[in-house]
């Protein structure tokens, strides 16, 4: 039998910032997306092995979304929300019989339903283990697990190279903790790539941020044992040589222009005209009529019964939803795009010669939570394209090793924003924020300059551990992106306010704890109230921010809870 004219690659990323033991409303992000979308396609995937199929799936799962997950308090709250929805549907239930409408009480018995199968699902089949679930899949071979940064910051506009090596150092360390072994893929923050360039810092006045010569993205991920990542096939097409005509459906050397021995860097280019087909607002297939309508919801329960019934229509034009309806939709959706997945590939090899991949990568949350039906179209499409003979479904780091790259590319600076650029990340609204993370990264590497080469243990550990958390935290692209997209200005600004706070706090703690100051007891309590709300990577070592002491490994921190009556503070034995 022939082989096929090329591989189909689902990449879906995965990502949350830190949420967890906040505020109510900022956690039901975190479980909205696990119960619409983590364990439904969880579901999706352990429903193809069943049936004989291996799956494929290239998977990025964000270390600081990890974190969440592996959370003690994670399971427990989970659980209490399910038992809050079925709640819900069942108290629509008895609305709908009540006011004489069997069928929304019909669908109102189908959330029951599924909220009842999600939390059996969780609770009986994974043993309340999401990250196991996905542990046990990737080593059995049925798909693989990217690593990104630790709280998925945008790397190029970090003011310090020695800050992305903690970002990425940290996040490879966390995957290796929860998934035993190394990864080989990395999800670049928003895909934005910068390659070896003289940097000249954009903002004035801050002692320490200076021009500097930086290393490439592709150098420090490959100091990790990172084989490849990947970018928008626009950031590929538009690098040099403009004459190279860069195509999405074949991986690239990275050529970084370094002297360094290192392992080559590849790069996969994410199939824009592909999967636009899926996520373009205007004619994706997620605003079918047919399918459930994502802003219509029924009272404090917040289920949806309606269908979306026409795009441009208001709210209340909205008609019932039909369930068969939908999913006949689904399956044939599902049949367009594996027949778009084949042209493609026919094309490709017919024009080349050579076996090429089309990546079709994904914001995970896209299937189930925005896209209800999302998850069995994944289903049908890893269905139907795995039996067919002209494609094969592959990861990337299969493709990778299966048939390496024939070419370089010379990537530019870039992301998968509007305007592939960084414009999305830094304007005007946002300047005030990167100024306050510049501020912080170097007054983080001047406490590393003050304690080279000095044993750091007991409470100094402690609070330069908290430090180092607030750090990553405000580092996060997400505070940056909401304001500038007007998605939760107040929410992302208050937060990276929070993280620059208690940044400051903390290393005013520490200087003090230097200088053998006195902290007072409010200080230490603030601590401990940061330690309980932002408990993220336990084995974090503060050296990882400092220029030539990275390490992601801890020897752990006093843990014990400060008593102001114990310490009216006199120094510690063991402190430096």
């Amino acid at each position: 039998m022939a082989e096929p004219y090329g591989a189909f690659a689902l990449v879906l990323h995965s990502h949350l910032p830190y949420v967890l033991s906040h505020n109510r409303l900022e956690e039901e992000w975190l479980l909205e997306a696990v119960v619409e979308s983590y364990l439904p396609l969880l579901q999706v995937l352990e429903r193809l092995v069943l049936q004989g199929i291996s799956p494929q799936v290239t998977v990025g799962v964000t270390p600081i979304l990890l974190e969440q997950l592996a959370d003690p308090r994670f399971a427990a709250t989970l659980l209490a929300y399910l038992e809050q929805k079925s709640r819900a549907a069942e108290e629509d239930r008895r609305t709908f019989q009540e006011k004489g409408e069997p069928y929304l009480a019909r669908l109102a018995r189908l959330w029951e339903e599924l909220c009842q199968r999600t939390l059996a699902f969780f609770t009986h089949d994974l043993a309340s283990d999401l990250i196991g679930a996905l542990r046990r899949l990737q080593q059995r071979g049925h798909l693989e697990i990217l690593t990104s940064a630790a709280t998925h910051a945008y790397l190029p506009l970090l003011g310090l190279d020695a800050s992305v090596r903690a970002q990425i150092e940290l996040g490879t360390a966390c995957y290796q903790r929860h998934f035993r072994t190394r990864p080989q893929g990395f999800w670049l923050p928003e895909c934005a790539y910068r390659p070896a360039s003289h940097w000249t810092p954009p903002v004035d006045g801050i002692a320490g941020l200076r021009p500097s010569d930086r290393q490439g993205l592709d150098r420090l991920l490959a100091a990790q044992g990172i084989r490849y990542f990947l970018v928008d096939s626009r950031q590929l097409k538009s690098s040099p040589p403009a004459y190279a005509r860069h195509s999405s459906y074949q991986p690239y050397w990275v050529d970084g222009k370094s002297t360094e021995s290192s392992l080559p860097m590849a790069v996969f280019g994410r199939d824009f005209e592909t999967t636009a087909r899926v996520w373009q607002h205007d004619t994706g297939y997620p605003g079918d009529p047919a399918y459930l309508e994502f802003h219509k919801k029924q009272g404090g329960g917040g289920l949806r019964y309606w269908r979306i019934t026409d795009r441009s229509a208001d709210l209340a034009s909205k008609q019932l939803y039909v369930p068969e309806w939908a999913f006949a939709q689904v399956s044939a959706h599902a049949a367009h795009f594996a027949q778009v997945v084949r042209e493609r590939l026919s094309t490709h090899w017919q024009q080349t010669g050579e076996r090429g991949i089309v990546v079709a990568a994904f914001d995970t949350e896209l299937f189930g939570h925005w896209w209800f039906e999302g998850p069995q179209w994944v289903y049908e499409l890893l269905r139907q394209l795995a039996r067919s003979t002209e494609t094969s479904l592959l990861t990337c780091g299969e493709f990778l090793r299966q048939y390496s790259p024939q070419h370089t590319a010379a990537l530019r600076e870039s992301s998968w924003g509007d305007g592939g650029d960084h414009r999305v990340w830094w304007q005007d609204g946002t300047r005030r924020l990167w100024r306050n993370l510049y501020q912080a990264e170097c007054d983080m590497q001047r406490l590393g300059e003050h304690l080279h080469g000095k044993k750091i243990t007991g409470h100094l550990a402690r609070i330069l551990q908290q430090c180092g958390r607030e750090l990553l935290l405000l580092q996060a692209s997400d505070w940056p992106f909401m304001i500038s997209t007007r998605s939760t200005p107040d929410h992302a600004q208050r937060r990276a306010a929070q993280h620059q706070n208690n940044f400051q706090r903390c290393r005013l703690m520490a200087e003090r704890y230097m200088a053998d100051e006195a902290i007072a007891a409010e200080d230490w309590q603030a601590l401990e109230e940061m330690e309980r709300q932002d408990a993220p990577f336990p084995d974090l070592k503060p050296e990882i921010f400092w220029e030539g002491q990275q390490s992601a490994i801890s020897s752990q921190p006093d843990r014990k809870t400060y008593q102001p009556s114990a310490v009216s503070r006199q120094p510690d034995k063991d402190k430096c």
